[in-house]
Formats: structure tokens, C-alpha cells, sequence
């Protein structure tokens, strides 16, 4: 129990120190609303310039979505909330190395590895709000907006598909307490990721071992849930049926954050490199 305390103690510490830097920076709120709306803008337009009128309805035909507007902003939101996700565990590491503070955490009797999954949280805790914004101005203009349930529903498929790559954030985070600088690896993973999400294209389009190399990344599957939620349509697996395949590609992901992670503090510790800035 007092295990469990501290840990929640821990989380809203976090969490509430997090929303407050945020805060602070209303630029960067403004980014991520609008960076969907910009990727999109830009996704759209290459579609027209290529196709012309009959852009609207080949993107239909292809995605089955009638709105492409909706259909790249919800992808664009995913993608923008997996490069926070990732680079914001790496980043507060390197920033604290760089203060002298980094080490002063294992004198706590916190995880680390929790610390920083914490921060993760409230990275895709930001992106639920950027999402929400997102969405409701996109449907206000043309549609009803969604019921509560289906918003619970969507901040459920989006956490799925998050926070799992606070997995891939741990092993940035390792190459950080062992190499000081890995920003290059961090954008390598983020480009890897949206590369195989789908985040603006269907990926049926792709040959077969793209389409299951996607399978393998749980953003694939939030990206095809939300757009199925939001916009009605069919997905190839049901809610419940991918959800499942989210919360286990979710632990595995985790599981192999954490052993990397480890690995790696051990031989920081061991070669008196924690604090070494």
C-alpha cells in the first residue's frame, strides 16, 4: 500500500508539474492544434494538385471516408502527440544531466522508470486535449458532435495507442543515460513510426509486408479505431478485438523498454556515468 501511495503521489506530481511548464508555453499549445490542421492543408492540396476535382472522390474510393479533412487531422494528431511522446522521456532526462539534477532521483525511493513513464502520461494527456480541440472543430461544421461515450471511448483508443511507445521512450531514454545525445535515434523511431501508422494514407495500399510490419505498432490500430469511431466506418477487426491487440502489444512494448532501460543503468552506474553531463 505505501508502495502504491508513493507511486500515485509520484504520478500527480508529475502530471501537475508537467501541465504547469506547458502552460506556460501557449505557442506551443497553438503548434500542436494547428500542426494537424497544416499537415493536412498540405496532404490535401498534393492531392488536388495531382488529381484535380476528382481528388475528393478517389480519396473516398480509397479510405472509404468521405471526409478527408477528418481523416488526416485525427491521423495528424496521432502523429504529433507519438513525437512528443517519444522525444519528451529522452529530453527531461538529457535536460536534468545537463542541470546536475538527474542524479539527485536516486536518492529518492522512486521508480525511475515510473518517473518517467510519468511524464509520458501527461504527454498523451496533452494530446487528448489537442485531440478533442481538433475533432470538434472539424465535426462543428459539418456534423453533430459525439456522444460522452464515444469521446470516453476515443481517449481509451488513443491512451492504447500512446502509451506503449513510452516503451520505445525508455530505450531512447537509455541511449541517453549511456550516449548523452540521441536525438538522431529519437526521429529515426518517430519517422519509423508514422512511416508505418497511417497516420495520412490508408495502408491498404501497401504491399503485404508493410501492411503487417503495421500491425505491429499500436498507433496503426488507433489511427484505423478513431477513424472508424468518428467517422462510421468499417475496420477490418472489431473495437474489442483490436483493443486486445493493443493492450498486448502495449505491454510487450513496455516490457522491452524496461529491460533495455535497465540494462543500460546498470552499466551507467557501474562505469560512474549517471552524472556525467
Amino acid at each position: 500500500m505505501r508502495k502504491a501511495r508513493r507511486a500515485l503521489q509520484t504520478l500527480a506530481a508529475v502530471v501537475v508539474k508537467e501541465m504547469k511548464i506547458t502552460s506556460r508555453y501557449i505557442g506551443f499549445l497553438v503548434m500542436m492544434a494547428s500542426l494537424p490542421f497544416m499537415f493536412s492543408g498540405m496532404m490535401m492540396g498534393i492531392g488536388y494538385a495531382i488529381a484535380g476535382p476528382s481528388a475528393p472522390r478517389n480519396f473516398a474510393s480509397n479510405t472509404g471516408v468521405e471526409d478527408p479533412l477528418l481523416y488526416t487531422v485525427l491521423g495528424g494528431v496521432l502523429m504529433i502527440g507519438c513525437m512528443v511522446l517519444i522525444e519528451n522521456t529522452s529530453g527531461i532526462i538529457r535536460e536534468e544531466q545537463m542541470m546536475g539534477t538527474f542524479e539527485l532521483h536516486y536518492l529518492t525511493p522512486n521508480s525511475t522508470i515510473l518517473l518517467w513513464l510519468f511524464h509520458s502520461l501527461s504527454s498523451a494527456l496533452i494530446t487528448l486535449g489537442v485531440m478533442a480541440v481538433n475533432v470538434i472543430a472539424v465535426l462543428a461544421l459539418r456534423t453533430s458532435l459525439p456522444s460522452p461515450v464515444d469521446w470516453l471511448i476515443a481517449a481509451g483508443i488513443t491512451l492504447l495507442g500512446l502509451l506503449p511507445l513510452a516503451g520505445l521512450g525508455l530505450v531512447v531514454a537509455a541511449l541517453t543515460v549511456r550516449f548523452k545525445e540521441v536525438w538522431a535515434v529519437a526521429s529515426s523511431v518517430n519517422a519509423f513510426v508514422a512511416m508505418l501508422s497511417g497516420f495520412y494514407y490508408p495502408l491498404e495500399v501497401f504491399p503485404i509486408a508493410v501492411r503487417l510490419a503495421s500491425q505491429f505498432l499500436p498507433t496503426s490500430h488507433a489511427a484505423q479505431l478513431l477513424r472508424s469511431l468518428f467517422t462510421g466506418t468499417a475496420s477490418s477487426l472489431n473495437l474489442w478485438e483490436r483493443l486486445a491487440v493493443m493492450f498486448a502489444l502495449g505491454l510487450a512494448y513496455l516490457a522491452v523498454g524496461r529491460a533495455f532501460y535497465l540494462r543500460w543503468e546498470y552499466a551507467a552506474k557501474k562505469r560512474g556515468e549517471l552524472s556525467k553531463y
